[in-house]
């Protein structure tokens, strides 16, 4: 669902009844394409998001303060805080069926007078989308997205330069183009020689096609099959499509919305066998609107089982099917708050994540592949004893090998494992070098088990800190599947860059262990004087603060408290500073994921509490998409440290194991 014209003039309409007036208090930019200004007015405070999203694009107050990725405000951002914050809107525009908002600040004197010495100028247009700042004179302050004029010919938006407002919206008719029409205007003779063009187009097109399809070879099978591809990914022409082109700030949703009320069907297929008469009433009565004001803001679900909204619109639409659950919405503000609720937040995390993703990626493969090499010449330990008995019988039997043999035939005196007591276990061929004395293909062979023998010791140990590395790889991407603030993003790429798996990590090493020694020893200063800074005898100490964060709460049934770690110094944080000896300890068997502690008191943890902790268990670990998984539960006395691991990297014993789906169980503590 993109916010069109339609949507923008509802809003319009509920900023000039609650915004007019409102002060400016705060500018914050919550992710790289959206900008939030927190207003006062009416007795409440709002913030008003405003989105330049290429898909999300959109401008709506929302129900809390938008939450921010970095904490550094941009130059636009303290650009807008400058000209902004302190001001009042003193004027709303929305020109007609644009995809645009005008939103103008005044000061002082401007107020009573509604002269905005200043405009910030909105526009939703998709991947065209942009917040622009401009003076009382329309010269451009700043923007969001700054085009000069090697990026965009038709105008610049560069600071000091005249503001231009987007090209006219335009249509083609047989080749001309033409203004698009005014939907309250238009008749049904318009509509019918649109359609007429758009259809005459079309066969041409497929005539075109057609020709291309009868020249081609037929041996030039790549080429026949991209003409074919093209010709799979047409679209049929359709009613909807058909307003969409030819209406000035008509949608895809808008078209489909009156081709469902004037015809029946939202796709109906484009003829020139269409009621035209009808089509054009029905666009006429929908287009008004703009000027009755006769809002209804709808939210469509599939089912009235689902939880979040597939589309929503400033109107009751009939273009879905009937099963579709229909909810009214408070405002088109509410609504618009609702349908996006979260969608550019998780977007934007993921491509925060997404540097992190894939150098865990490519450190995981890395592991995998040393790991099969190990094991590969871990392997090749088998012939050791093969090399030993061949050797010892070239220097044995070295008289009886003539000069250039190329193998040797004799039984063997060691049997097949070395052992004279196994002799005569069958006859050995030995393979030579020509080239070679006896003796030098003995030496050789010799030298080949004396390798073998060190890789005997060496692998091994090679293969477990591999594995261990492994692990710890696998800690890592769990810990960043999980994180849901840029907080827990940022303990990520810490825990990453010490790892060493950054390029250039020495000095992100070296920085991390700086802080966390900072952080030790501000403990320690804090424990030794207090929190009033001076030591005596009721200075108390002031808590240790978590490095990876504070772990997750969550209420159990039977009173229970389980604490749940997020990541790997969670974790740590967890199992060995927080719980008691005969808490339980939970953890997703084979994956990795979080530690769930349940803090029992000395009680005995009913089921139903160990069931919810178990799932909570599944829930924050690797196995969250599965079904069914397997959770292994102890008493924490029974978890250590493993030899040699990151933080939270543990051994257990004495587990017992439940099988459960995940599930965010309990509420928070």
């Amino acid at each position: 669902m993109q916010v069109d014209a339609l949507t923008l003039a509802a809003l319009a309409d509920e900023f000039t009844h609650d915004l007019r007036g409102a002060r400016i208090d705060d500018v914050i930019q919550p992710t790289p394409n959206a900008v939030a200004l927190q207003t006062y007015g009416g007795g409440r405070n709002r913030w008003l998001l405003i989105s330049t999203h290429p898909q999300l694009a959109r401008i709506h107050y929302t129900s809390a303060k938008p939450r921010k990725l970095t904490a550094e405000p941009p130059a636009f951002v303290m650009l807008l805080r400058k000209h902004l914050e302190g001001a009042r809107i003193v004027a709303i525009r929305q020109p007609r069926w644009e995809r645009m908002i005008e939103l103008g600040f005044g000061r002082g004197a401007d107020q009573a007078t509604e002269t905005a010495s200043a405009w910030l100028i909105i526009e939703i247009m998709g991947r065209n989308s942009n917040i622009t700042l401009t003076d009382a004179e329309q010269v451009i302050l700043g923007a969001l997205r700054l085009a000069s004029a090697e990026t965009n010919t038709y105008r610049t938006i560069l600071p000091h330069q005249p503001y231009r407002y987007p090209p006219p919206q335009m249509r083609d008719l047989r080749g001309l183009s033409l203004p698009k029409l005014s939907p309250t205007d238009v008749n049904a003779l318009e509509l019918r020689e649109a359609a007429l063009s758009a259809l005459e187009a079309e066969a041409h097109a497929e005539l075109l096609t057609s020709a291309a399809g009868d020249t081609s070879h037929t041996s030039d099978t790549g080429a026949t099959e991209k003409r074919s591809g093209r010709r799979r990914k047409h679209e049929a022409l359709t009613v909807a499509g058909l307003l969409t082109a030819q209406l000035l700030g008509f949608s895809r949703e808008m078209g489909r919305e009156v081709a469902a009320r004037a015809l029946g069907a939202s796709e109906t297929p484009l003829t020139n066998e269409l009621s035209w008469e009808t089509l054009a009433s029905e666009t006429r009565d929908f287009a008004t609107l703009a000027t009755t004001h006769d809002w209804r803001p709808t939210l469509a679900y599939r089912t009235a089982d689902d939880v979040a909204p597939f589309t929503c619109a400033v109107y009751a639409p009939r273009q879905y099917a009937p099963t579709t659950v229909l909810q009214p919405a408070e405002s088109a503000n509410a609504m618009l708050d609702t349908y996006f609720k979260g969608a550019e937040w998780q977007g934007a995390m993921e491509s925060a994540k997404g540097d992190l993703r894939r150098i865990l990626q490519t450190q995981r493969d890395r592991c995998q592949r040393k790991d099969e090499a190990l094991r590969h010449e871990l392997a090749a330990l088998d012939e050791t004893p093969r090399l030993r008995t061949e050797a010892d019988i070239l220097l044995t039997y070295q008289t009886g090998i003539a000069p250039g043999q190329t193998s040797f035939t004799i039984e063997n005196p060691f049997g097949d494992d070395g052992d004279e007591t196994t002799a005569g276990a069958g006859p050995i061929t030995l393979t030579l070098d020509p080239r070679l004395t006896p003796v030098e293909n003995a030496n050789i062979r010799y030298a080949r088990y004396h390798k073998l023998q060190r890789a005997a010791e060496q692998i091994p140990p090679q293969i477990e800190a591999n594995t261990l590395e492994l692990a710890r790889v696998e800690q890592l991407r769990a810990d960043l599947d999980l994180a849901e603030t840029p907080a827990e993003v940022t303990h990520v790429r810490s825990e990453v860059a010490e790892a060493g798996y950054i390029r250039g990590g020495a000095e992100a090493r070296r920085l991390a262990k700086e802080q966390r020694g900072k952080k030790k020893l501000k403990s320690q200063k804090i424990s030794k004087f207090g929190k009033g800074g001076k030591a005596g005898k009721g200075g108390a100490a002031a808590p240790r603060a978590p490095e990876g964060g504070t772990p997750l709460r969550r209420k159990l049934a039977g009173e229970f408290i389980a604490l749940i770690g997020k990541n790997s110094r969670q974790n740590e944080e967890v199992t060995f500073h927080q719980a008691a000896q005969n808490d339980m300890w939970l953890h997703a068997r084979g994956v990795a994921g979080a530690h769930v502690i349940v803090k029992s008191g000395g009680r005995a943890v009913p089921e139903e509490a160990l069931r919810e902790a178990a799932a909570l268990a599944a829930y924050y670990s690797q196995a969250r998409g599965e079904g069914n998984a397997q959770v292994d539960y102890t008493e924490a006395r029974y978890v250590r440290h493993m030899k040699g691991g990151g933080p939270g990297m543990v051994i257990y014993e004495r587990e017992r194991a439940l099988h459960v789906a995940p599930a965010e169980a309990g509420d928070p503590a």
